[in-house]
């Protein structure tokens, strides 16, 4: 119906405004007949709307009783819809009436739909939104379809004091549309010389160079009805202009405010990296850490989160971490409610490659959960113990420690992100399920072990190692 309404809008101006059948009687034209197609619709709808609820603001429900519905269509739109849709032109054509004055009203009837043009234009920006998800693509192209529509409706408003002097006298006024002259034959403005495609275009053209101001005055005058009208569309055109020009700046600002905040951001760095004279491999550092942490768009998250309530907040948590919880299985078997409770205390952490996560010997205060990356595993003596990747965690056995001090030094391999989760938050949420804690001292005691081999094979290696240097030392000598 969207469409419809559309199609009914324009086609019903376009067939008062060109189709003219001077010095003929009104005869039976394709307008007619898609016009009549348009009507059917329209007046099937009209009795469709009898069985369709509405919504009722008071009660904040759809009221489907058919009785109120139609005492409600009734008392506002009906009449509207109904006089809209009555194909009174064609009945008129039909019969073999010639009466113009009637004629006029057939094409005036049509025109009441534009009443509906606030609600057209609400549920086309609806239908827009079902086929493009992006805002910007969608309020782009509700535009456009403005900017037709009143391209269109501008072009048939240049004729309309020829045509209602027509139907009204049955004559053509002279003097009017100097536009269309192209040849001193043309001079006495008759437009029944001119096909309609001739006309349409030549009115499009005007009307195109007046909402981009490029020449409209210099198209001569001569009647004060039609100086009405053309004022009235430059001040239509203007006003849609200045609103085409905030349309733009909004969608440039919505489409690029974050692109330029980041660039804000980034040259202000680059002028402290500068002020500080930091060396070129550590500014390159630098770079590739925001790089990575904003992907060239800025914005507070904090100033985001800040304002929204407690529930909301761990909702919008438990969406952004929810393939970090899915990868990562200590967590598995934890109640939503304290998953969400624990999100909260997560604080992420970017780490670019060969970075020092923890050091062997340093007390552990806190538990590492990685969401993306590679992260090197290390003995204290130097041995490689492993690598942990997506969903893996670290630093639970300085949790188990009496004296909590880590066993292993832990580097990143690559770019990697990271949850940090503190040790009071630690021993609150997952030491207390006993699942949980099960999982923890079992892993826990696997790593102890392995690194206590590693690092035994490690040792004796090394030391084989200084004696066979020793050896080679001696022998040399």
């Amino acid at each position: 119906m969207t469409v419809l309404n559309v199609l009914h809008m324009c086609c019903s101006t376009f067939r008062l405004c060109f189709v003219i059948d001077y010095p003929h009687p009104p005869q039976l034209h394709k307008t007619d007949i898609f016009m009549l197609f348009l009507n059917l619709l329209a007046l099937l709808d009209t009795i469709i709307k009898f069985n369709t609820g509405f919504f009722q603001e008071s009660i904040r429900n759809v009221v489907m009783l058919r009785k109120q519905i139609a005492c409600r269509y009734l008392r506002y739109k009906f009449w509207i819809d109904f006089l809209s849709c009555v194909p009174l032109q064609f009945i008129l054509l039909i019969t073999g009436n010639r009466m113009r004055r009637f004629h006029l009203l057939a094409h005036l009837l049509p025109l009441l739909r534009i009443v509906k043009l606030r609600s057209t234009i609400t549920n086309l920006h609806t239908v827009v939104k079902i086929f493009t998800l992006s805002f910007v693509w969608h309020r782009s192209i509700h535009h456009l379809i403005l900017f037709a529509v009143s391209m269109h409706w501008s072009s048939c408003f240049l004729y309309t004091p020829v045509v209602f002097t027509y139907y009204w006298t049955g004559s053509i006024p002279k003097g009017y549309n100097t536009f269309l002259k192209s040849t001193e034959a043309d001079a006495d403005g008759d437009i029944t010389k001119f096909s309609i495609c001739q006309k349409y275009l030549q009115a499009f053209f005007v009307c195109l160079s007046t909402f981009f101001g490029t020449g409209f005055s210099t198209y001569k005058v001569n009647n004060a009805d039609e100086f009405v009208i053309h004022s009235c569309i430059i001040l239509y055109a203007s006003l849609f202009m200045v609103y085409t020009v905030v349309f733009l700046l909004k969608i440039y600002m919505t489409q690029y405010n974050s692109t330029m905040r980041y660039n804000g951001l980034i040259n202000q760095v680059e002028a402290y990296m500068q002020q500080k004279q930091f060396p070129k491999p550590l500014k390159e550092r630098v770079f590739t850490f925001y790089t990575y942490k904003y992907e060239n768009k800025y914005y507070k998250e904090d100033a985001v989160l800040d304002c929204l309530s407690e529930q909301l907040g761990h909702e919008i948590v438990m969406h952004t971490c929810n393939r970090f919880i899915q990868k990562v299985k200590l967590l598995r078997g934890l109640a939503a409610h304290l998953m969400g409770e624990l999100m909260s205390y997560l604080k992420p952490e970017e780490y670019l490659a060969s970075d020092l996560i923890a050091r062997a010997g340093d007390i552990g205060d806190c538990v590492y959960f990685i969401a993306y990356g590679t992260v090197a595993v290390y003995s204290l003596k130097g041995a490689e113990i492993t690598h942990l990747e997506d969903g893996d965690h670290f630093g639970t056995v300085a949790m188990l420690m009496k004296d909590s001090k880590r066993i292993a030094t832990v580097v990143a391999v690559e770019i990697t992100h990271l949850y940090r989760l503190d040790a009071i938050y630690f021993r609150q949420y997952l030491m207390s399920n006993k699942i949980i804690r099960e999982r923890v001292e079992t892993k826990a005691s696997k790593r102890m072990h392995v690194t206590v081999l590693l690092d035994e094979e490690f040792r004796r290696k090394q030391e084989k190692k200084w004696e066979d240097n020793i050896v080679f030392s001696h022998d040399f000598t």
